[in-house]
């Protein structure tokens, strides 16, 4: 990726900004940690999400296992984001080494300018249950071992963010069944697009490309100058979003461990 920008740095600083208002409103405490924050949600701790540390500055692998044993010791998994550059370079093959798993993400943005509105009359809107049902499927898609608590907490959490924002569930029918998904989220100019999602027996029929782009069309007729969408930089979704008119302006990465029982 370029270097970014000034601009892309001051989009990059809204954006996380925008992801912490999500979280914090989803009814979870925030505590100021060394190079970071951390967040903690007893009600559902099974949600990593809600149970993280983000770490924005500078930091070393040690550092970061030691505020993570501070934050979650009593929680069985350990969660961190990473935002530095720098320090993701050295960190990756230093907690890979000790067992934790990475996920790499690219953030993306779209500026109001130069977007033509693309109208696509499959996008229909989606109850909260059809959305659900559609996060349900996702995470077992990804995640086939996960327990029925754990299962309930994410529904939860999917629950309480899409009302705290009073999201746009947007979606596609096939025989009156919800086959794909995506969410759009509004605060003043500024929106992002979350959470795209298609079944598998519905892809490659263009219906994750007609989400984003009505997603897109929905946020600048709402008055959005500015757009956002977090995809994961080792997988081909990114690409999609490109073709919508999305750019790249930054990347984190995702450190996770599920210590020994």
């Amino acid at each position: 990726m370029a270097t970014a920008t000034p601009a892309d740095e001051e989009l990059l600083s809204e954006v996380e900004a925008g992801f912490t208002a999500s979280l914090r409103g989803s009814g979870t405490s925030w505590a100021p940690v060394p190079g970071g924050w951390a967040l903690e949600t007893r009600s559902l701790p099974l949600v990593w999400t809600l149970n993280q540390v983000r770490l924005t500055g500078r930091v070393g692998v040690d550092d970061l296992v030691e505020v993570a044993e501070a934050c979650q010791g009593d929680l069985p998994y350990r969660h961190v984001v990473v935002c530095d550059a720098d320090s993701i370079a050295a960190l990756e093959p230093g907690l890979e080494a000790r067992g934790w798993r990475v996920e790499r993400d690219v953030v993306m943005a779209l500026l109001a300018d130069g977007h033509a509105p693309v109208a696509d009359d499959r996008v229909v809107e989606l109850t909260e249950d059809q959305m659900l049902e559609l996060m349900a499927a996702w995470l077992l898609e990804e995640r086939f071992d996960t327990s029925t608590e754990g299962l309930a907490q994410v529904l939860e959490y999917n629950r309480r963010e899409g009302r705290y924002f009073s999201e746009r569930r947007l979606g596609v029918l096939h025989d009156g069944e919800a086959v794909a998904v995506t969410k759009l989220r509004v605060d003043r100019a500024f929106g992002w697009v979350e959470d795209v999602y298609t079944l598998p027996a519905a892809r490659r029929r263009g219906y994750a490309r007609a989400l984003v782009s009505t997603a897109v069309d929905l946020a600048l007729a709402a008055g959005c100058s500015r757009l956002a969408i977090v995809a994961d930089a080792d997988d081909w979704p990114q690409h999609l979003y490109a073709s919508v008119g999305f750019r790249p302006i930054g990347r984190h990465s995702i450190f996770h461990l599920d210590p020994p029982a």
